[in-house]
């Protein structure tokens, strides 16, 4: 696939989550969170994601973190907002193009007043 090609197809599928992933919820099936798909998480994939195989995983998010296995979490380092306090990461094993993949999710937790809130953050393909 070309440069060129990458990048058409990068476009495409981030117009396709903008209209299909924002606002999603997904119950992670191991641990029964709710983690929400944002805006935010969906420009993280786009300005972050270079490979081919990376650019077609944002189709596969929700199975993702349906199917993830929670792994640990980190405090919010990046950060001084007192409302998202920490990150959860997750793991999900996944083929694309015949090659074996473990993507590793990061979720930011929010603290709300009504309970805490699990916002998808970003992803990323490990061989």
């Amino acid at each position: 696939m070309t440069q060129d090609e990458l990048q058409s197809l990068k476009r495409a599928l981030y117009s396709w989550a903008k209209k299909n992933l924002r606002g999603l919820s997904v119950v992670n099936e191991l641990t029964g969170n709710k983690i929400e798909i944002s805006a935010q998480g969906i420009n993280e994939w786009f300005s972050k994601s270079k490979s081919e195989e990376q650019i077609k995983s944002i189709a596969l998010l929700p199975e993702l973190l349906k199917a993830a296995k929670y792994t640990h979490n980190e405090k919010n380092i990046h950060s001084k907002r007192k409302n998202a306090p920490a990150f959860e990461y997750y793991e999900c094993p996944l083929k694309l193009d015949e090659r074996d993949f473990n993507a590793i999710i990061s979720v930011k937790i929010v603290v709300a007043a009504l309970g805490d809130r699990r916002i998808y953050y970003h992803h990323y393909l490990a061989e």
